[in-house]
């Protein structure tokens, strides 16, 4: 509903104008495929209307996606919610017969092509000389490792550092003779006044 027919109904309304019923007239263009199956639309038959099956009973469902030909000769293509996609009309069987020929033609062209291509022997050689870089970037990293593999084996094999031992003995003698030492110290200090 537009402005227009809001400010109508609101003059219908207020009794300041009587109501005008118009008639529509809504044309449905229908067409029958070669299968039997008529379908129909709201409108012309063109891309963009909406493509229905008609049924005896119920409501009518969108028509299936794919292409569907009609028995006037045309190729409807149908999309989501039987939308029409396009419209062409169908080409004659010379036509057809023609292009057969032509994709032939095109073909043998195609496998001849790829004879003179493959040569066995020159695309062997073709990858060698490719390759041949490669390999001796491999050859160079293969002696790397090697050096780097007996550099950690000397590494791995030499000792940590010295061994930890206990010493708390030792370091609590090495305590009580100083602790002795500075007692002794005093001592003498006393004695010396």
């Amino acid at each position: 509903m537009n402005v227009n027919d809001v400010i109508t109904k609101l003059r219908i309304m207020l009794g300041a104008e009587e109501e005008v019923v118009e008639t529509v007239t809504e044309t449905m263009a229908e067409a029958t495929l070669v299968d039997g199956t008529v379908v129909f639309t709201e409108g012309e038959l063109a891309p963009g209307a909406v493509l229905y099956v008609k049924v005896d009973e119920g409501e009518a469902p969108f028509a299936p996606e794919g292409m569907h030909e009609t028995t006037d000769g045309l190729l409807v293509t149908v999309g989501e919610n039987g939308e029409i996609a396009s419209i062409e009309e169908k080409a004659t069987e010379e036509v057809v017969a023609e292009e057969k020929v032509e994709e032939v033609a095109m073909e043998d062209e195609i496998v001849e092509e790829e004879k003179v291509m493959l040569d066995a022997d020159a695309l062997v050689e073709a990858i060698v000389e490719v390759l041949k870089p490669q390999a001796e970037v491999i050859e160079e990293l293969k002696e790397e490792i090697a050096t780097l593999k007996a550099k950690f084996a000397d590494f791995a094999d030499e000792p940590g550092g010295d061994p930890v031992r206990n010493t708390f003995s030792e370091q609590r003698a090495d305590k009580l003779t100083k602790a002795e030492a500075r007692l002794s110290n005093l001592i003498a200090i006393r004695k010396g006044k």
